[in-house]
């Protein structure tokens, strides 16, 4: 009698700590997708531009568009809908962090890799 009692005692305390768990991980998931968007976006773009050498804004906005993120265990995702306006918060960084470079070449923005001359 005393061990079927606290083996119940035992389920609901794992049965709470696991709730628990899940709520966390569900009340950090927008940033946690937003670090996955970004840091798959990256890696997008530097391997593109390994292979071509530079890039249009727009050849990039295509890159991205439709790239999509999110964890194993959640149904919830996160999408690039509108790749213009992400890239516009996406490339200062990436040129802040050192990764790309900006040219300016008739009238018009190309980004290459920073270590590339």
């Amino acid at each position: 009698m005393g061990e079927v009692l606290i083996a119940i005692i035992l389920t609901a305390i794992v049965g709470m700590l696991v709730f628990i768990w899940g709520i966390r991980k569900e009340q950090t998931l927008p940033e946690t997708l937003t670090q996955q968007l970004m840091a798959k976006s990256r890696a997008v773009l530097i391997g593109k531009l390994r292979k071509q050498g530079e890039a249009t804004f727009e050849e990039m906005g295509t890159w991205l568009d439709g790239l999509v993120v999110g964890p194993l265990w959640s149904s919830r995702r996160l999408k690039v809908r509108d790749p213009e306006k992400f890239l516009e918060a996406l490339i200062p960084v990436l040129v802040e962090q050192g990764d790309i470079e900006e040219i300016r070449r008739e009238g018009r923005r190309f980004y290459r890799l920073k270590n590339r001359k």
